[in-house]
């Protein structure tokens, strides 16, 4: 069978190109094509897709796919649906950068433990529920506004928040592993709600809208806490911010990402 320039042959049977009973078959799929629908073709693995060059939504449901891989040829995708396929070895997950604006599709993955969803269009902290092993979340550059959605992640270690429309830390009551908590450039208004994780080293939220240093009072109850950064808030122009918040704060090591220097809390 020949082809015409605007299309090309893809094969069903993924790893190896052949079913066990040695019998291929494959698609002729337009290469202009703008939404493609595989469903139910016992596809193994990812791979052949990179002529699609207008495709905007994949649909690999129900297939035998066990990982993501060779999709950064296809710049034009902003919907790929693996619903329901043989994805549930995968411990890291990396998707930044998409246009992503639901987190949804991750119940079979429940052995994720770092999951980077940085730089898209998400709302929303929703879906996770399912991932009881998580350690690492990665939301910065989205468009979140509320914390939310992380009560059964009490494995969670890190949680990265950064560049978002946040303004109250709430939503953190089981987080009680947390060892860095990155809120840097939000709304923050105040600081609160944290005293639980005395785990926290890292608490970090430059560029935020914090006016008052008695903030520093939930910090000061978390022993572990090392490296905090407080940096173009309102309140870090006042006369000798640095010495205020070091004797605020005797536990830390650095602030700001400068190591504090014996007796630089005296004013």
């Amino acid at each position: 069978m020949c082809a015409d320039m605007s299309s090309e042959i893809i094969p069903e049977a993924g790893e190896g190109n052949q079913r066990e009973d040695q019998n291929v078959e494959f698609l002729e799929v337009d290469q202009n094509v703008k939404e493609l629908d595989l469903t139910r073709h016992r596809i193994k693995k990812i791979e052949g897709f990179d002529f699609l060059h207008s495709i905007e939504y994949l649909c690999l449901r129900w297939n035998l796919i066990k990982k993501i891989e060779n999709l950064h040829m296809l710049i034009t995708l902003t919907e790929l649906d693996l619903y329901d396929n043989q994805l549930t070895e995968l411990e890291y997950l990396e998707l930044g950068d998409n246009r992503i604006k639901k987190i949804e599709n991750l119940s079979q993955n429940f052995k994720i433990k770092r999951l980077f969803l940085g730089a898209n269009q998400i709302v929303d902290i929703e879906n996770l529920e399912m991932l009881k092993n998580i350690e690492v979340l990665s939301l910065p550059a989205n468009a979140i506004q509320e914390i939310k959605g992380l009560d059964k992640l009490t494995t969670l270690r890190e949680l990265y928040l950064s560049q978002n429309g946040i303004e109250y830390i709430v939503g953190l009551e089981s987080n009680t592993n947390l060892e860095i908590l990155d809120l840097n450039y939000n709304r923050l208004r105040s600081i609160s709600n944290i005293h639980h994780l005395q785990k926290l080293t890292d608490f970090w939220a430059k560029k935020n809208q914090l006016n008052k240093i008695t903030d520093l009072d939930e910090l000061a109850q978390l022993p572990n806490l090392k490296l905090v950064y407080l940096e173009m808030n309102p309140f870090s122009e006042c006369t000798n911010y640095r010495g205020k918040v070091i004797r605020m704060l005797p536990q830390i090591e650095k602030l700001d990402a400068t190591y504090c220097r014996l007796g630089e809390f005296f004013f």
